[in-house]
């Protein structure tokens, strides 16, 4: 008798896993060390995670897709600091879930220490039917807790950048503090705050400790004015807190991790047009001087007193019959005097006006930038 032997010579199966958190509870955690609460509560509303394991056949002979209602031998591990350990059925803890369509699924009944994550380690087996071949299937799910500090935030009430229009604006603005740990106010005996200046080489400096720098802003606990006239075309205003959950602030050192909100300020006129006024077509022979007037405008409207922040220029040029014209200036301010002068007795003159922002407010300085001062010691202010 003659045989022929056949084999069959199954391709691996392919395994995937995949965990997925059932309901809104997230793996991260906050704790509030003033109030000892965790938010969320695991013990309260614990988390579920769900792992999910699928096969991919090749050979077509199992049907692909999900085969947590197969798995055998279900259990999960916890992992601190490097030490793990099984997680028995009898932990108060966990719930897990070790057959049927969930199989896997753990329910975590416990909180995370702060700074101290916990790793679960899962750990399955599945048997090929085709083969008899025993698979291993593993995986882990971190969890997290963070600490209080970073609970703790300042907001101020004012915009992260504010636009200052010397048009119309008001010459200060006072910016105000608030501390807030987690979702209440802090106690106003756990912080302190430092409000900080940023100079002209980049660098902070507490606000108020430099009388000749900071004469553009005012320091009153959780608040400071900023003289935004005087504050230059920018100014740039930090709050660093130091807070304390044993109510000792001052001994806490200020860092680069320091709870802080910064706003800035930029002082910027908008676009305005100006235009000529009160000037004749004709000039009657004998008059010696023209008094023209000068409107400005922005698209809001005419510009009341604008000389606190324009300069109005005024130029004269005597007329000829060809060739381009030689301005020089004859005037400034809203409403001059322009002397008649200057026009040629065929031709007549040209007058013309040029409208510039006079710039921010400052303080005097001499060639080396020391400031100056009166005999009072008050500084002067040129503009």
């Amino acid at each position: 008798m003659k045989t022929r032997r056949f084999d069959f010579n199954w391709k691996p199966l392919q395994l995937q896993i995949s965990f997925s958190t059932e309901g809104s509870v997230p793996s991260a955690q906050n704790y509030n060390a003033d109030t000892a609460e965790y938010t969320p509560d695991y013990t309260i509303t614990p988390l579920i995670i769900q792992p999910t394991v699928s096969i991919l056949d090749k050979d077509g002979a199992l049907a692909s897709g999900r085969i947590n209602q197969a798995l055998t031998n279900v259990r999960w591990k916890e992992n601190i600091d490097g030490n793990s350990t099984v997680i028995s059925t009898s932990n108060p803890d966990y719930e897990i879930t070790t057959s049927g369509g969930n199989a896997g699924r753990i329910k975590v009944k416990r909180n995370v220490e702060p700074k101290v994550p916990v790793t679960l380690e899962f750990y399955a087996e599945y048997v090929d039917s085709r083969n008899g071949q025993v698979l291993i299937i593993q995986g882990s799910y971190l969890i997290t807790c963070s600490s209080a500090s970073s609970l703790v935030r300042i907001e101020l009430d004012a915009s992260d950048q504010t636009i200052y229009n010397p048009l119309t604006d008001q010459r200060n603005q006072t910016v105000t503090a608030k501390v807030w740990l987690g979702d209440t106010v802090c106690p106003s005996s756990k912080y302190s705050l430092c409000w900080e200046i940023m100079g002209e080489d980049g660098a902070w400096h507490e606000a108020g400790t430099d009388p000749v720098l900071d004469y553009d802003v005012t320091v009153n606990g959780d608040s400071i004015t900023i003289d935004r006239w005087l504050m230059g075309n920018s100014a740039s205003v930090r709050c660093r807190c130091r807070y304390s959950s044993s109510g000792n602030p001052g001994s806490v050192a200020l860092g680069d991790s320091s709870p802080q909100a910064i706003v800035s300020f930029i002082r910027r006129i908008p676009k305005y047009e100006f235009e000529i006024s009160g000037v004749p077509y004709n000039i009657p022979p004998g008059i010696l001087r023209i008094n023209p007037s000068a409107v400005i405008r922005t698209a809001n409207g005419e510009i009341s007193n604008p000389e606190t922040e324009l300069l109005p220029l005024w130029y004269i040029a005597t007329n000829k019959a060809s060739g381009s014209l030689s301005y020089a200036l004859a005037a400034h301010g809203m409403s001059p005097i322009l002397d008649t002068t200057g026009m040629d007795d065929n031709y007549g003159a040209v007058i013309g006006l040029d409208v510039i922002d006079r710039g921010y407010a400052g303080a005097m300085t001499d060639s080396d930038g020391a400031v100056i001062c009166d005999s009072d010691g008050s500084i002067l202010i040129i503009h």
